[in-house]
This record gives C-alpha cells, structure tokens and sequence, in this order.
C-alpha cells in the first residue's frame, strides 16, 4: 500500500547556475531573515516585477536623442569646470549655457518619462 501525500506545491522547480552566481545567492540568503532558501527563492521571484520595455523604433530613436543631450551637456559642464578651476573666474555666456542645457535635458526628460511611463502601463494592463 503506497502512502499519496497531497500538497499544496505539488510542482518542482528546478534551474542551474555557475560558481560565481551561487556565491551571490549565499551572500544575499545570509543577509536575510529566511529560515529556508525555499522562502528566500519564492519571495525573491514572486514579490518582484519584471517589466519588459522593447527599444526599438521610435522609443529608441528617443532615447538616443536623450543620450546625446546629457552626454552633450556633461561635456559642456566639464570644460567649463575646467576653466573655472584653472583661472577661477565664470563668465555670464558659461551659466546661461549651462542653465539653457539643462533646462532642456529637463524639459526633454518630463517628456520621456510620461512615455516611458504610459508604455509600461499599457503593457502591464494588457
């Protein structure tokens, strides 16, 4: 007579990983209050969302362009920091160049941020 033993988690997961990650697992289970590795796993799976944004097309046309910006007004706010510290003197012509910069990475990044966020919700509800 074989003995049925009905369980609420009556599936298996099963997943590999190397050494290195392994390792990473131990670390972030012994900094927490689990009392199993079977909790820390469930709870590290089921109480984070994963969200998957496709960049491409226009999404990513725009993102580009956001890159540039910053990456432009970076560059900008560096040399000027440069000749600040060497002759310890700012023109009017650099704040207004920095202020016109990042008033427009600003303005730019409001935009992109109410895409971005009306995309995941579009994607999340559907």
């Amino acid at each position: 007579m074989s003995k049925t033993v009905k369980r609420k988690n009556n599936c298996t997961v099963h997943f590999m990983v190397n050494e290195e990650d392994m390792k990473e697992l131990n670390l972030r289970f012994a900094m927490t209050n689990f009392k199993s590795k079977r909790e820390f796993y469930r709870d590290s799976i089921f109480k984070n969302r994963v969200i998957s944004i496709d960049i491409s097309g226009e999404f990513r046309k725009e993102l580009r362009e956001l890159t540039s910006l910053v990456s432009r007004n970076s560059t900008n706010l560096n040399q000027i920091a440069k000749a600040v510290n060497s002759t310890g003197v700012i023109y009017k012509k650099d704040i207004e160049l920095i202020y016109s910069g990042l008033e427009l990475e600003l303005s730019f990044l409001a935009e992109f941020r109410e895409k971005v966020s009306d995309y995941i919700i579009n994607k999340v509800i559907s």
